[in-house]
């Protein structure tokens, strides 16, 4: 594939300017493939990310790679022009970090593309180091008496330069500019523009104004601004910093507007990890605590909808942790209403526990990212079901899983999937085929990076995690402490829904001496108790693959349950087997995998550090950033 190669030198500050630059060029050049160069050493992740962006809203036509250079090598250079940073400067060293490429073309930040560039890439250079346009802010001031160049002789703005990365190597040039640069330091005005021009004097090739029209230009021949190829807004009178009623800046508005275009989200939920007096659990943690707080950034915005309101005519408005959260209007009409005139760019929903927004989306084009937390055919509710203590709620919704269906029959959803385990469920719930591609994308866990397994001493305590609830069967765990006096037992988390039954059957073990109902934690408490932990005791008769594991196993506090999502159980700690029903009659199950832990305590640490390198590798947080920002350009720009 033939490329028209592209480098700026950055710092990362720039990289918003950059990106604005990019996005003109790729908007005016639609028919040419580019692969762009971007030097800057101390480039973050979220730039990155804006560049990947990019690559996905023009795909197939662009192309990154990133570099980091030295700063120390021009430690030695003064800045003599105070909106000029050193990052210019490494493209003095161009020819041996595109090691690879023949030649390129330079531009800075400051630039507005509004033209076709393969003019100037095809631009003959066999002859010369580099080619630009000549400046006419040099001639105006007279400046070239000053590094002994004649009237007529050429001397080309910097900021537009394809450079001839052969004959630069060929010739040895690398090594003649670097050493011009120390030498010059401090006796030029123009810094490295001068150094570029006085070290490759006669062979630098003029191409014509139209690729570097500069402000100097713009103001003596306004008329063939429009018609320029390249506007660069070059000296302290940025387009950023104010508003100009100025050739060239009022495209530049737009590219930027377009460029910087925020992505808008729509977080289907019902629960909000108890924001805006909703419930505590998996589904709301995972939406409040990390698909909310970290993939909101300057290119995407995501408001939740918490399905419908108590208001007619009107959506209900919350706030919680700076995001906006909704409840659409219980009229119909108003809810079409309402949904057409936020006309989010995509739906994103953990499972889909309510369909009153998609039911309400009017138009045909909108597209739904579903993950998949925990999918629940009717086989699974048979299983729920065994409990007979007090039933769960059963909230299995034919119309949703065939809304799904539909949307993905129309080639509007896409799923992604916290445990392969889960993949072959989510099939049968929405009656998909089996090769149905779902994407995997594993829950995310804030890690402590300080934590040490090592040095931390763990007590000899066990902990309940989650909601109290018949599905949690919380009986389970009070009757094993009941069992294990020597050991502490803590049960954190509070009912919520069906209060009075949970309530009931829980409230006659509160009277064991080593069993501890510390209600619901969040923060740095909970954060002790999974630290002093030594096992997490999951009795659930039902669970995907809880939050709850995760958080115990960056701890490395082990899992002992009859639940085995993803084979964690018996990998990180003892899986007892299936335990069906109200389960009294396996509690011994769980007291000898208790036992088993217990009382090899060199075998659990050893699990115990796995474990946490485990997390870390799969379930961290940069990497569930830009695997689900990716997931969301994929949908968005394909």
């Amino acid at each position: 594939m033939s490329y028209i190669e592209i480098c700026f030198t950055i710092n990362d500050q720039y990289v918003k300017y950059a990106i604005t630059t990019i996005y003109s060029i790729l908007h005016s050049n639609q028919n040419s493939v580019f692969r762009f160069h971007i030097i800057c050493d101390d480039i973050s992740q979220d730039s990155r990310s804006s560049f990947s962006r990019l690559s996905f809203r023009f795909q197939k036509r662009c192309f990154f790679e990133y570099y980091s250079v030295d700063k120390s090598l021009f430690s030695d250079i003064k800045l003599t022009i105070d909106y000029i940073s050193i990052h210019t400067y490494y493209r003095f060293l161009l020819a041996d970090i595109l090691a690879k490429s023949d030649k390129v073309l330079y531009l800075d930040a400051d630039i507005l593309v509004q033209g076709d560039l393969l003019e100037l890439w095809d631009s003959d250079i066999k002859n010369v180091y580099a080619a630009g346009v000549s400046d006419l802010y040099i001639d105006v001031i007279d400046y070239k008496k000053e590094i002994g160049f004649g009237k007529d002789d050429l001397y080309i703005n910097a900021g537009v330069i394809l450079f001839n990365l052969n004959a630069i190597r060929q010739d040895g040039m690398q090594e003649k500019i670097l050493s011009a640069a120390k030498e010059l330091s401090g006796k030029i005005r123009f810094q490295d523009q001068d150094i570029i021009n006085i070290v490759f004097k006669d062979k630098i090739k003029a191409v014509p104004d139209k690729f570097n029209f500069a402000v100097e230009n713009t103001i003596r021949h306004k008329e063939r601004a429009n018609s320029a190829h390249i506007i660069h807004f070059n000296g302290k009178g940025k387009p950023w910093r104010k508003k100009r009623d100025r050739p060239g800046y009022k495209q530049y508005y737009e590219m930027e507007r377009l460029a910087h275009k925020k992505i808008c989200a729509a977080l289907l939920i019902d629960e909000f990890f108890g924001g805006a007096k909703t419930a505590f659990g998996g589904y709301g943690f995972l939406a409040r605590r990390y698909i909310a707080k970290y993939i909101p950034y300057a290119d995407i915005e995501i408001d939740v909808l918490l399905g419908k309101g108590k208001r007619r005519f009107f959506a209900q408005k919350f706030s919680e942790d700076n995001v906006t959260l909704y409840r659409l209007p219980r009229r119909s009409i108003a809810a079409k209403y309402w949904l057409k005139h936020k006309d989010y760019d995509i739906y994103l929903s953990i499972e889909l526990t309510d369909d009153y927004v998609l039911k309400h989306e009017s138009n045909p084009a909108k597209k739904l990212i579903l993950w998949v937390q925990d999918p629940r055919p009717k086989y699974e509710w048979d299983e729920i079901n065994t409990v007979k203590l007090f039933p769960e709620t059963c909230y299995y919704r034919q119309a949703i899983y065939d809304l799904v269906h539909n949307w993905y029959k129309q080639g509007r959803v896409s799923f992604v999937s916290q445990g392969y385990f889960l993949n072959p469920k989510a099939c049968d719930l929405y009656r998909l085929s089996s090769d149905t591609k779902i994407r995997y994308l594993p829950n995310p866990i804030e890690i402590d990076e300080q934590f040490n397994i090592e040095n931390y001493q763990k007590k000899d305590n066990i902990i309940f995690l989650g909601r109290i609830e018949s599905v949690k069967r919380g009986w389970l765990f009070c009757e094993i402490a009941k069992k294990m006096p020597q050991y502490n037992f803590y049960i954190i988390g509070q009912t919520f829904r069906q209060k009075d039954k949970n309530s009931a059957i829980i409230d006659k073990y509160k009277n064991i001496p080593n069993l501890h109902f510390v209600g619901h934690l969040d923060g740095e408490e909970k954060i002790k108790h999974l630290k002093d932990a030594k096992i997490l005791l999951n009795t659930s008769i039902h669970e995907a693959l809880p939050i709850s594991f995760l958080e115990a196993l960056s701890y490395g506090t082990l899992i002992v349950s009859n639940r085995n999502p993803e084979n964690l159980t018996e990998k990180f700690g003892v899986w007892v087997g299936d335990v069906l029903g109200d389960g009294f009659d396996k509690v011994d199950l769980y007291v000898d995998g208790i036992e088993k832990l217990m009382k090899n305590d060199t075998n659990r640490v050893k699990l115990a550090k796995e474990a946490i390198d485990y997390v870390k590798k799969i379930h961290n947080i940069p990497r569930f950033v830009s695997d689900l920002r990716s997931v969301i350009f994929e949908e968005i720009y394909k």
